[in-house]
C-alpha cells in the first residue's frame, strides 16, 4: 500500500522476531575460537589467492575479493595477487568463457613495520545495469571466474547489517546467516578483521570473507580496531584499512576515506568516521553538512547514517568516550534537522535499539539508534546496565534472573535484515486450487487433527467407502503393533452432494513434547506422524485467516510449513466452499500436509455459514460435520464457540455467527469459562473470533457481527485481561496497540486482524486515512503470523508478510 512520506522505518525484520527484554537468565555465549585462514601450499602466487575450506566443506575459493558501490552505476572490485599481474577486470552479464568489456584500474600495496601487503588491485568497473547478474575475472585470463548483482534501482531494497566482526566460529555462524538472505547490500558500521597489528589476519580476514563480499557489494566504515597508529614506529593511523578497503568518499566530495555517502534507489547512506576530527568546523563536519543539505527527500526518501562509536548506549561497555560523547555533542543536531530515519553503531559488543530519540528524549522526528556490535569478535559479549525507558531492546546478559528464559533462535550472534518500500505493491487475487482426490476409495483423505482435553488427540479422516473408525498408533513407525482406539464414522448430505464416511476418533494418553505415528482405518493405509505441544514453555502457535485455497493459499502454507510451531489456529474461513461442497473435499487435500501433522484449532467465519434459505436451512452443516472441535470438553453447548489450553496459555474460539448477546448461550458460557481460568498456573489467555471488533479498513464496516458482539462482549474480555484477540474477516493484516472501548488502555488486549492468508476474494487495500492513533500497524497483503509464547510474562508477535518465494517478518510485537 501506498505510504506517504518517510513512514516509520524498518519494520525491521529481525531474525529473531521479537521485541522483549528478559524476565530470566540467558546464558549468554561464551567467545568462540579465533579463525585464521591460511593459503593453501601450492598456491600460484599470482592467481588471486585461493582456499579450501577449513570445515571440510566442498572445496571453493576463497579470494581478497570484495566488490563495492561507485556513484549510481559502477562498482569496485578489489583483489590481491603477491606477484605484480594486470589491473585488469573483464565481466559481462553472460557466463561465458570470454567476458566481453575490459576495464583498467591501478595497483598499490603498504607496508607496516616488517610487513609488506601484496599487490592491491583496484578497478572501476561500469556503467551497470541495475538489478544484475555480472559475471567477471580478475588480472589473468587462466583466473577463477566470479558473479555479483547489482542493487536494484526501485524499492524494495535489503540491507544486511553487521558491526564488530571480526574472523571467529561465530563470525562463520554469522556470514552462514547471511548468506541465506537475498540482500543488496552489506553494511558494516566499523571493527572489520580485528587485526589489531597483526597484518597477516588482515589477509585471513579477506579471504574469510570473500565468498559474500564478492557476490554482493560490502559498504564499510572504520573502528576502533582499524586505527593501527603506534607511536614513534608507525605513525599514520588506518594504514591497513584505507589501502584495502578503498569506499567512494571522492564522488561523494569526501576528502578521507575514512567518511563518505552513496545512494541504492532511494536511500542515502552517510558513513561517518568515529576516529577521525568530527567537531563543529572540522573537515568531517563541514562535509556532513554539505552531504545532508544536498539530499532530495522527494526522491530519496530514506536517510540511514551508520558510525562506529554509539551515541546512544545503556551497556556497562564504552561508557563515557570521547568518541560517542562529543561526536554526538557535535554532530546529533545535523541529524535531527535533516530528519535522519535511522543511525546504526557497533562498538559494544551487544544488541540494543533505541526509540526515536533527540537530546536523550523520545522524539517523534529524531532517529532510531541501533547498537549491532555482534557479528562474532573474538573479546565476546557485553554485559548490560539498567534499561533505560528510551532504550526499547537488548538481549539479556549472563545475571541471574528468576523464571524462564527467553530463547533467541540464533544464540546472540544477531543480523539485522531491512527492507526500504514507501510503496508496497499488494498483491492480485490468487488463482484458485482445486485438488483432486487421487486415492482408493477406501484411503484415508483429508486428515488432520485437533486438541481434545489435556492429552488427548482427535484424528478426523474421510473415506469415499465405508471403513473402520479405527487408529492404530505408537511412538514407533510400526504401529500395526501398536495402541488401537475406536471412534465412529458419519456423513452428511447438502443438496444434491452426500459426503464421503467421515471418521473422528480420539486417541489418548499421550506424552507431551512426543512425536507419534499413526495410521487411519485399514492396515494397509499410509502412516503419518505428528508432535504432540510441549508441556512447558515455550509454545508456538502459526496464527492464519480467510484461508482459502487459491496459489496464494498454497504459498501461505509453505511458509508455515517451514516454522516449527506447536498448534495452528484459524479464526474462521477456511475452505470458501460457499455451497459448492466438493471444495471442501479439495481444502482437505490441501491442508492435510500439515494439519495431519499439528493440531489444527478452528472456528467458524461467515462462509462457513452455508445457509441457503428454504432449499438448505441448516447452518454449519459441513463445518460442524468437518471440522469437530472440543466443545463439549469446555462445557459449550455448540461446536462453534469453545475452549483448549496448551501448557500455560488458555485460547477461547468464539463464534461472529451464533447468538453472542448478554442473554445467550455463547455470552453465559464465556463468562463461565473466563471465570475458570487460574492465571497463576495458566498466565496467558487468548482469544479468536472472525469478525474483528477494532478495524481501519472501509471493508467490513458497521456490521452487527463486529459492533454488537463488541458492545455485548468487550467488557467480559477487558474484565479477565484478555492478552490478546486475533481475527479474520476483512482481507488484510492490522494490529492495535491495547485498546478497550476505542481507547488506548495497559490493561487491554492487543487486536490483530489477520484476514490474509489465500482467499479468492483479494485483499482490502482501503484503508480509512488518517490512521487511528489506537492502530499501530496495517498492510494489505497476503501473510501468516506466528504467536510464541516465551515464558510467564513474555511472548513474541511477528507477521510474516509472502513477498514473491520469501516470508518476510514486517511487524514484530
Amino acid at each position: 500500500m501506498a505510504v506517504e512520506g518517510l513512514a516509520v522505518l524498518l519494520a525491521i525484520a529481525l531474525t529473531f522476531a521479537g521485541v522483549f527484554d528478559c524476565s530470566s537468565a540467558y546464558d549468554r555465549p561464551p567467545a568462540r575460537s579465533s579463525l585464521f585462514v591460511p593459503l593453501p601450499d601450492d598456491l600460484d602466487s599470482t592467481s588471486p589467492q585461493q582456499q579450501r575450506d577449513r570445515y571440510n566443506e566442498p572445496a571453493f575459493l576463497l579470494l581478497q575479493v570484495h566488490i563495492s558501490i561507485v556513484g549510481e552505476d559502477k562498482m569496485r572490485i578489489t583483489w590481491i595477487t603477491y606477484d605484480p599481474t594486470p589491473a585488469t577486470v573483464r565481466y559481462d552479464t553472460s557466463a561465458g568463457a570470454a567476458i566481453g568489456v575490459s576495464a583498467n584500474g591501478s595497483t598499490s600495496s603498504y607496508e607496516y613495520l616488517w610487513y609488506k601487503s601484496g599487490q592491491l588491485h583496484n578497478v572501476v568497473i561500469g556503467p551497470l545495469k541495475p538489478n544484475t547478474v555480472y559475471y567477471y575475472r580478475c588480472g589473468l585470463d587462466s583466473s577463477p571466474q566470479f558473479r555479483f548483482k547489482t542493487p536494484s534501482a526501485q524499492f524494495p531494497i535489503k540491507f544486511a547489517v553487521i558491526g564488530d566482526l571480526g574472523q571467529t566460529e561465530w563470525t562463520h555462524s554469522t556470514l552462514q546467516h547471511i548468506s541465506k538472505s537475498n540482500y543488496d547490500v552489506l553494511l558494516l558500521p566499523g571493527d572489520l578483521s580485528y587485526a589489531d597489528y597483526l597484518q597477516p589476519r588482515w589477509d585471513s580476514f579477506g579471504r574469510l570473507v570473500e565468498p559474500l563480499a564478492s557476490q554482493r557489494p560490502w559498504m564499510v566504515t572504520q573502528g576502533n580496531h582499524e586505527v593501527e597508529k603506534i607511536p614513534l614506529l608507525h605513525s599514520t593511523p588506518f594504514s591497513s584499512y584505507n589501502a584495502r578497503w578503498p569506499m567512494p568518499f571522492e564522488e561523494s566530495g569526501s576528502k578521507s576515506n575514512l567518511y563518505y555517502s552513496f545512494e541504492v534507489a532511494g536511500v542515502h547512506i552517510a558513513m561517518l568516521g568515529s576516529y577521525t576530527d568530527f567537531g563543529v568546523g572540522s573537515e568531517q563536519y563541514e562535509w556532513l553538512q554539505s552531504d545532508l543539505g544536498k539530499v532530495n527527500r522527494t526522491k530519496t526518501p530514506w536517510l540511514v547514517v551508520l558510525l562506529h562509536a554509539p551515541w546512544y548506549n545503556s551497556n556497562t561497555a564504552h561508557q563515557g568516550e570521547t568518541e560517542s560523547i562529543d561526536m554526538k555533542a557535535a554532530m546529533e543536531g545535523l541529524l535531527y534537522g535533516s530528519r535522519v530515519d535511522v543511525v546504526f553503531a557497533g562498538h559494544v559488543h551487544a544488541y540494543e535499539r533505541f526509540t526515536r530519540v533527540y537530546n536523550e528524549q523520545a522524539n517523534d522526528c529524531g532517529p532510531v539508534h541501533i547498537t549491532i556490535g555482534d557479528g562474532g569478535n573474538r573479546e565476546g559479549l557485553a554485559s548490560k546496565k539498567p534499561l533505560p525507558f528510551i532504550s526499547l531492546l537488548y538481549p539479556c546478559s549472563a545475571m541471574a534472573v528468576k523464571g524462564l528464559c527467553l530463547l533467541l533462535a540464533i544464540a546472540l550472534t544477531f543480523v539485522v535484515f531491512f527492507d526500504f518500500s514507501t510503496a508496497y505493491d499488494r498483491p492480485p487475487a490468487g488463482k484458485p486450487l482445486f485438488v483432486s482426490n487421487d486415492r482408493d476409495s477406501i484411503s484415508p483423505q483429508q486428515v488432520h487433527i485437533s486438541l481434545v482435553g489435556e492429552d488427548k488427540i482427535r484424528v478426523t479422516w474421510i473415506s469415499e467407502d465405508p471403513t473402520p473408525a479405527t487408529v492404530r498408533y505408537g511412538t514407533s513407525p510400526q504401529v500395526t503393533n501398536g495402541i488401537s482406539a475406536n471412534g465412529n464414522a458419519s456423513s452428511y448430505t447438502y443438496l444434491a452432494y452426500k459426503s464421503g464416511e467421515i471418521h473422528d476418533v480420539v486417541i489418548g494418553p499421550l506424552k507431551p513434547d512426543t512425536v507419534y505415528y499413526y495410521q487411519c482405518g485399514l492396515n494397509s493405509s499410509p502412516v503419518f506422524s505428528f508432535k504432540t505441544p510441549p508441556a512447558q514453555f515455550p509454545i508456538k502457535f502459526a496464527i492464519v485467516g480467510d484461508l482459502g485455497q487459491t496459489d496464494w493459499t498454497n504459498s501461505t502454507l509453505q511458509h508455515v510449513s517451514k516454522s516449527n510451531y506447536d498448534v495452528f489456529l484459524l479464526p474462521g474461513d477456511l475452505s470458501y466452499a460457499d455451497t459448492e461442497q466438493p471444495l471442501w473435499d479439495s481444502f482437505g487435500m490441501v491442508v492435510e500436509p500439515l494439519a495431519s501433522q499439528r493440531p489444527w484449532m478452528v472456528t467458524q467465519g461467515n462462509h462457513e455459514i452455508e445457509k441457503t434459505s428454504v432449499i438448505h436451512e441448516e447452518t454449519f452443516t459441513a463445518y460442524n460435520a468437518r471440522w469437530h472441535m472440543p466443545f463439549e470438553e469446555s462445557g459449550s453447548a455448540s461446536n462453534l464457540y469453545y475452549s483448549f489450553e496448551v501448557f500455560g496459555v488458555h485460547v477461547i474460539m468464539l463464534g461472529s455467527y451464533t447468538d453472542f448477546g448478554a442473554d445467550s448461550e455463547q455470552y453465559k458460557w464465556l463468562q463461565s469459562d473466563l471465570g475458570k481460568v487460574d492465571r497463576t498456573k495458566t498466565p496467558w489467555l487468548v482469544v479468536l473470533l472472525h469478525a474483528p471488533w477494532y478495524n481501519s479498513n472501509y471493508d467490513h464496516q458497521g456490521e452487527s457481527q463486529s459492533i454488537d458482539m463488541k458492545e455485548a462482549m468487550e467488557d467480559l474480555l477487558y474484565g479477565a485481561r484478555v492478552d490478546v484477540v486475533f481475527a479474520g474477516h476483512v482481507h488484510a493484516y492490522e494490529r492495535f496497540t491495547r485498546v478497550y472501548k476505542g481507547n488506548a488502555n495497559n490493561c487491554a488486549p492487543a487486536y490483530i486482524t489477520i484476514g490474509d492468508g489465500g482467499n479468492r476474494h483479494g485483499l482490502a487495500g482501503k484503508f480509512i486515512d488518517p490512521q487511528p492513533q489506537i492502530s499501530v500497524f496495517r498492510e494489505a497483503s497476503f501473510g501468516h503470523g506466528e504467536l510464541e509464547v516465551v515464558n510467564a510474562t513474555h511472548a513474541m508477535w511477528a507477521w510474516h508478510r509472502n513477498n514473491d518465494d520469501e516470508s518476510v517478518v514486517s511487524d514484530t510485537f
